[in-house]
């Protein structure tokens, strides 16, 4: 009896990860997002936050806020030694982990430093995060494409400094649009 109770007790203590992993400040942790990163060969969800997306971002401004969450990240990072625990894994096979360097909570740090909120579980928080960075007409489906912008029409700018350029797909597009010839079109090189 004892023998078998000591066999199972050894196999569960071989299958738990190593609780706590450490990188030291510069070592390569790779920042996917604001509350992501690759760490030992592991894919690390940050617990206690949440981040605006920078992959899908549901509108621009969400882009905007969550390439500075990430490069806040970053920073915290590089100021010392990168410890985490990990506590499971996501339905993405991401570990679960608390984040720390040199003793301070990151997740907790980074929502302190305003750069994300705390995380919430559920569809309505999730939504009520997605408003605080995008308005309160978003929706989670969502889908900012920085890739399809829409046609825009030349504007009369406030200054001179800031006149817009507008993208042509081609000469016989920007002439049509009444543009002068020397406006460029998307190939680089400006219309003959």
């Amino acid at each position: 009896m004892h023998k078998r109770l000591l066999v199972v007790a050894a196999f569960v203590v071989a299958t738990i990860p190593l609780a706590v992993t450490s990188a030291k400040a510069g070592a390569n942790v790779n920042i996917i997002d604001g509350d992501t990163i690759h760490m030992d060969g592991i894919t690390i969800r940050i617990l206690e936050l949440d981040t605006p997306e920078t992959f899908k971002s549901r509108c621009e401004n969400e882009l905007v806020l969550g390439l500075a969450a990430k490069e806040h990240l970053r920073s915290l990072l590089d100021s010392g030694t990168v410890t985490y625990e990990a506590t499971g894994t996501d339905r993405y096979g991401r570990t679960l982990a608390k984040v720390h360097v040199s003793g301070v909570n990151v997740g907790e740090q980074m929502v302190r430093d305003g750069v994300a909120l705390p995380y919430q579980p559920g569809k309505e928080a999730k939504l009520a995060r997605l408003r605080h960075w995008c308005g309160p007409d978003a929706r989670l489906e969502d889908r900012f494409s920085k890739r399809k912008p829409k046609a825009a029409k030349p504007e009369t700018a406030a200054s001179p400094l800031m006149t817009p350029i507008a993208a042509y797909r081609n000469c016989a597009e920007a002439r049509a649009a009444g543009a002068a010839p020397s406006k460029l079109d998307r190939d680089g090189l400006s219309c003959e």
